[in-house]
């Protein structure tokens, strides 16, 4: 059979490895050579300032372990020399796959000697990274190098990040900051690493990106040099670029394989099938957010190893060195402007000057001698800055939050989306102005907060006592940045957009003054608080270099909830800390507690005035030393949801959808108490284990008595009179009715809360006992093992009629579970271990599940039936995480598309994932789609199902499809070369109706890297309708009339699937297989079965540096291997992505093979008013054919055509096109989503 003609007569012109060498041109310029995309000299030296001094300077080297050839050692001895001139202002920083664990063990063994003799003739500081090599014996091997370093060394800091964590910060001096972040940690498999996070307070990969973009925040005066071992550029083989001779040699350099070793080659580049390459899954969801990070700030240089070359990148604000070049050189490429790539043995230094400038500057050894080969100033001198504007003169200012113009809304749109507190955003007020230099003394700006929706300042006085300077105008970039958009940034991308409007218009849902009095609410009612003041912050001298972002608006300015605040509305507290360190402190030991009943009435409170927004960063804790304990009592922050007016028609149908229901308007009346409190949920569940109902009930009453009306009224009176009127009025009259309500509403929430109850122990040694009862309640005892002996620490009694089950972490260290009681069980227990050995003991096994790692040599002692037990290294499942909570997420998306078979085909795609305790990736997800065509008038719809194992990646599959007896395909007879007959009898002729149903229940594999594999069965039950003036009736010899009667089909198959694009929706780089192998049979004649083999391929990869021109190409195979099926299970071309140009089961054949290729161009971004998006164009050109034993035929079908894409922030795509073939041409558009 032959794949390609040489005919040149047949249509089929263009030849697959035409494709194949432009793709292998566009990647294989990679070298050893130096190359740089600067326009200048590789060496042109940059003149310093008289004053530019280098406060210090960083040297960067990495893979030591690849240095094994003669050259190269006497490289590292030179190397030596290098390091040991080196002054104490300057660090080593080892990039990673420099030390593995079994060479330890030899003292003798180069690579580690040269490192150890390295850090002690190093003047300065020296900083080990992990990079994989590291990694290869695992957590305990990191612990093990670790040890020996800092025996060796004498410095507990020569490996970072110490305690196997994610990053740890090392401050250099006051321009810049070393922040070492342990890459290999976020790419391992947690699940294989038993001991991983024992001594870290970083739990979860998304808690690492919170705590890093904090660290690199508050360091955002400073040069932050970010070393990790993986860049997240990089021109090298990891990131897809290869020389000639790599596609000779793909694998070493032993053998030869011409073109074989290019396809390898190109296929890892698009694949990402190795782990450690940029393009697989993994790695590119780090380096997006990575990026995004780096993006948002300006002072952030990222410096990494991992290639065995040297490279710099400066690219869509991100900048990059590469310095991994000690041995085992490989190529790379210099691509953007002001780029650099060389495979040569060397090294980078990057000097930091005292004026906040850096040059970094790449050395390479040559004849003997190291010398620069490139260099490049990366940060220019900082500017003085100095303002034009004076100290304030005036002492009040009227303004308002909003340009009036922008509060004025037809009476359509504040029907549809609501009338908001929008009036009081444009009313203009009397405002204090602030001067700083003489506000509380004298305040000085410090550096920019790193909220999620408010740009604000962070100041200090004169004293060290730090504030808050906050916009009252919210910033609509900064909360699409942080917390829609983290993998991409957008920052700026929706200015002067519909989207950004209409965020602005949602923002005055929430009052802009009411946080200024909630203070002294809080006060009636003996809660910590803030104290907010509202003043007009000119631009001014005193906000120095701020002037461009901050200033000519309202702001509030509050005291920083820190250390330095010994203030009454703190508690007099001389310690403040965060929810995070609050959660780690009571991991540690049991003398550290929560004032549970003030934390119950803050909470109660915040229902009260209906602020729904109160996750754990809106909590500070005020800490007090009581006795031998530690106790912390919260002090709300960020009232800014309180007393939100969330109406309109649309708007209030809009918030019942899940992901909105907590935005819950002011009234009356409460929302369901689960919705309402949904941010504080797990922090409630969590901290509030002791509470009972009548606690509840007698804080919420207390607080009713402490809050009378006529507080309330003197309270809102201090309310900027211009505001004053109705909505004032209603707020005062919701509050005081909801005043009435919350002592019945509150024992609602408190049964919300007990109905799943989550218990940890602390990282010592304890012992939990639980006795269930003849009524069915459960007691339960937490019991701390001392020295001194057993101390109880935790008691209480769960009901079954509140309660469905009871999840027990033991956390780390030796623990010890009990369950006693033999009566019939009613709550079910969930037993977690954690980390070491625990031992459970469980006298009644009903209910009752014990999860534990394998590796811990845990003791489970049993009486009667067996106890269901996990023991496994699955993370997710013996990790505790308190926001870890049942939780079901729906989605449901509009389906719309047009092409000539169906007309307009709308439909809809719903999808619901399930969390309970199994969360990775969920316990249960059900996918629906339908389709109705307006064309056919056919329905047809399907259902998938997923439920993954709790132990291991296999999980069960259901999935099943069903179509209506109007559901048509189109059938033009058996052959390559059958006649095109719907100019001539019309669209109806060749359409044969099939009803059918079917169901296939399977078992699937779901790999961590894009890759599954999915065994089922299928039963299949289909009728064709036997209709006259159809060319399927038109002939008795066309099929065998059995055809038309009831059919029912059993299949057994498995199927491979592998993806993985660097996006989805819009992909530059990807790669794609998929192949299913089966048997099917009819059942009710066995004569008639067949096995059968599918399988389809795709590449997609940019053609030039800016990624803007991309290459895509799919194949696709299909084959029946006999001839024992009807026509509707043969193999067929045609229709919207396989042979486009012609119909849908256009050819029909034992055997099909169809080659579709486009050549796309991305060719901009626009707003269109509404929200940013990219659009583009295609060419695309496809031939293919069927084959069948009856026919001889030789002749390939193709078609050509163009298209246009236009996709919404990386998420929603809507596209069309046109494809010719010699049946005419063919229009099709539709609507996608890549989520």
């Amino acid at each position: 059979m032959k794949l390609f003609s040489q005919n040149p007569d047949k249509r089929v012109k263009i030849k697959p490895v035409a494709y194949f060498l432009l793709l292998i041109f566009s990647y294989s310029c990679a070298t050893l050579s130096p190359q740089q995309r600067s326009g200048k000299t590789p060496i042109a030296e940059i003149k310093r300032k008289n004053n530019d001094k280098i406060v210090h300077t960083y040297y960067f080297a990495g893979g030591l372990l690849a240095a094994k050839s003669q050259e190269e050692q006497a490289h590292l001895g030179q190397l030596t020399q290098v390091f040991k001139q080196a002054d104490k202002k300057s660090t080593l920083v080892l990039l990673g796959d420099n030390i593995q664990k079994k060479q330890l063990k030899n003292e003798e063994d180069t690579q580690l000697c040269t490192a150890v003799d390295w850090a002690k003739q190093f003047s300065g500081e020296t900083v080990f990274i992990n990079g994989e090599a590291e990694w290869k014996k695992g957590y305990e091997g990191i612990k093990d190098i670790s040890k020996y370093l800092t025996a060796n060394l004498e410095d507990k800091k020569a490996l970072l990040p110490r305690k196997v964590c994610g990053f740890e910060r090392l401050k250099i001096n006051d321009e810049t900051v070393l922040i070492v972040v342990d890459s290999q940690w976020y790419l391992e498999n947690w699940d294989q690493q038993p001991n991983m996070n024992e001594d870290c307070d970083i739990k979860t990969r998304e808690d690492f990106f919170d705590e890093l973009r904090g660290e690199i925040n508050k360091n955002q005066n400073r040069i932050v040099v970010l070393a990790l071992h993986h860049p997240v550029y990089s021109t090298g083989n990891h990131g897809g670029y290869f020389s000639l001779q790599d596609h000779l040699y793909p694998f070493e350099k032993k053998i030869p394989l011409p073109v074989l070793g290019s396809l390898i080659n190109y296929t890892r580049a698009v694949s990402g099938i190795n782990t450690q390459d940029l393009q697989s899954k993994k790695y590119n969801a780090l380096n997006k957010r990575l990026q995004t990070m780096a993006q948002m700030y300006d002072n952030v240089v990222l410096v990494s190893g991992h290639e065995r070359n040297m490279q710099y990148h400066e690219k869509e604000g991100v900048k990059q060195i590469v310095s991994g070049a000690l041995g085992d050189l490989s190529p790379a490429r210099a691509i953007e402007k002001g780029s650099f790539s060389a495979g040569q043995l060397g090294y980078a230094a990057l000097e930091i000057g005292a004026d906040k400038s850096a040059v970094v500057r790449f050395y390479a050894f040559e004849n003997g001698q190291h010398k620069p080969i490139w260099e490049q100033q990366i940060f220019q001198p900082e500017q003085e800055v100095i303002p034009s504007f004076g100290a304030p003169t005036t002492e009040a200012k009227v303004t308002s939050v909003y340009p009036e113009k922008w509060t004025h809304k037809s009476g359509f749109y504040r029907f549809l989306w609501g009338d908001h507190y929008r009036s009081t955003y444009g009313q203009p007020i009397l405002a204090p102005i602030g001067n700083l230099d003489s506000l509380k003394g004298g305040l000085k700006p410090l550096i920019s907060g790193g909220g999620n929706q408010s740009l604000s300042l962070r100041l200090e006085d004169k004293n060290g006592t730090q504030y808050v300077m906050r916009g009252v105008r919210k910033s609509v970039s900064r909360f699409l940045q942080t917390a829609v958009f983290r993998d991409n940034y957008v920052m700026d991308s929706f200015d002067d957009t519909w989207a950004e409007g209409f965020i602005y218009d949602f923002y005055t849902t929430a009052h802009p003054y009411t946080p200024f009095i909630i203070g002294d609410l809080s006060s009636k009612v003996g809660i910590y608080h803030t104290n907010p003041e509202l003043y007009y912050i000119p631009k001014q001298q005193a906000l120095g270099a701020f002037n461009g972002k901050y200033g000519d608006e309202l702001y509030m300015i509050e005291e920083r909830p820190s250390e330095g605040h010994e203030e009454e509305s703190f508690g007099n507290a001389a310690k403040i800390i965060s929810t995070t360190d609050v959660i780690a402190n009571l991991r540690k030991d049991e003398k550290y507690a929560i004032d549970e009943s003030m934390y119950l009435r803050a909470r109660i409170f915040d229902m009260l005035i209906g602020d729904w927004d109160r996750h754990g960063d809106q909590w500070r804790w005020s800490e007090f030393k009581e006795g031998d304990q530690v106790i912390y009592r919260p002090v709300p922050r960020d009232r800014d949801q309180a007393f939100a007016k969330i109406d309109g028609a649309l708007l209030s149908l809009i918030k019942k959808l899940p992901m909105l229901r907590h935005m819950q308007n002011y009234t009356t009346d409460f929302a369901h108490p689960r919705w309402i409190n949904h941010t504080a949920f797990p922090l409630d569940q969590y901290l509030l284990k002791s509470t009972t109902e009548e606690d509840w009930v007698a804080q919420a009453t207390s607080i009713v008595q402490d809050l009378d009306d006529e507080s309330i009224e003197a309270i809102f009176a201090k309310l900027p009179k211009e505001v004053q009127g109705e909505d004032v009025e209603h707020i005062k009259y919701v509050l005081k009715e909801r005043k009435k309500k919350i002592a019945d509403f509150v024992p609602k929430y408190y049964r919300e809360l007990r109905k799943y109850v989550m218990l940890s122990g602390t990282d010592k040694k304890d012992t939990f006992i639980v006795n269930r009862n003849q009524d069915g309640t459960v007691h339960l005892v937490q019991v701390r093992d001392k020295k001194s002996g057993q101390e109880t620490v935790f008691e209480k009694t769960y009901d079954p009629k509140e309660t469905k089950e009871i999840w027990i972490y033991g956390l780390n260290d030796e623990d010890t579970f009990l369950v006693q009681g033999s009566e019939k069980a009613k709550i079910k227990l969930r037993l977690i271990g954690g980390k070491n050995k625990d031992t459970f003991q469980i006298e009644n096994s009903k209910k009752v599940v014990v999860y534990d790692y394998a590796d811990k040599q845990n003791e489970l002692t049993q009486v009667g039936e067996k106890t269901k037990h996990y023991f496994t290294n699955r993370y997710d499942l013996n990790n505790f995480n308190y926001e870890k909570l049942p939780l079901t997420v729906n989605m449901l998306l509009p389906n719309v598309g047009y092409n000539p078979e169906d007309g307009v085909k709308l439909g809809f795609l719903y999808s619901s994932k399930r969390s309970t305790f199994v969360q990775d990736p969920y316990a249960a997800k059900h996918t629906i789609k339908g389709f109705y065509s307006f064309n056919t008038k056919g329905v047809e719809a399907e259902y998938a199902g997923h439920f993954p194992n709790a132990t291991n990646n296999w999980g069960f599959t259901l999935n099943a499809k069903a179509t209506s007896p109007n559901f048509a395909v189109n059938y033009y007879g058996i052959g390559n070369e059958t006649h095109y007959f719907d100019k001539e009898m019309g669209d109806e002729y060749k359409r044969v109706r099939i009803q059918s149903y079917a169901i296939a229940p399977g078992y699937k594999f779901q790999g961590k890297n894009g890759d599954s594999f999915e065994f089922n069965v299928e039963y299949k039950a289909m009728k064709v309708q036997e209709k006259a003036n159809r060319f399927i009736t038109s002939s008795l010899d066309l099929v065998d009339q059995k055809v038309f009667d009831f059919q029912q089909y059993g299949t057994i198959q498995a199927t491979y699937d592998f993806q993985q694009y660097n996006n989805v929706a819009n992909p530059t780089k990807g790669f794609a297989f998929h192949t299913t192998v089966g048997w099917r049979t009819n059942l009710e004649d066995s004569k008639q079965n067949f096995p059968f083999l599918d399988a389809k391929v795709s590449f997609a990869h940019y053609l030039e540096r800016s990624e803007r021109l991309i290459l895509a190409t799919n194949f696709t195979y299909q084959t029946r291997l006999n001839s024992n099926y009807d026509f509707y299970h043969g193999a067929t071309i045609g229709g919207n992505t396989n042979l486009r140009g012609f119909r849908p089961e256009r050819f029909t054949g034992k055997t099909s093979f169809v080659q579709t290729t486009d050549l796309r161009f991305n060719a901009g971004q626009f707003t269109a008013g509404f929200i940013p998006m990219s659009y583009g164009v295609y060419a695309g050109f496809d031939y293919g054919r069927v084959w069948t034993p009856e026919e001889s035929s030789s002749k390939w079908h193709n078609a050509y055509g163009a298209g246009l894409w236009v996709n919404a922030i990386e998420q929603a795509t809507l596209h069309c096109s046109y494809f010719y073939s010699k049946d005419g041409g063919r229009f099709v558009f539709g609507l996608g989503f890549g989520f």
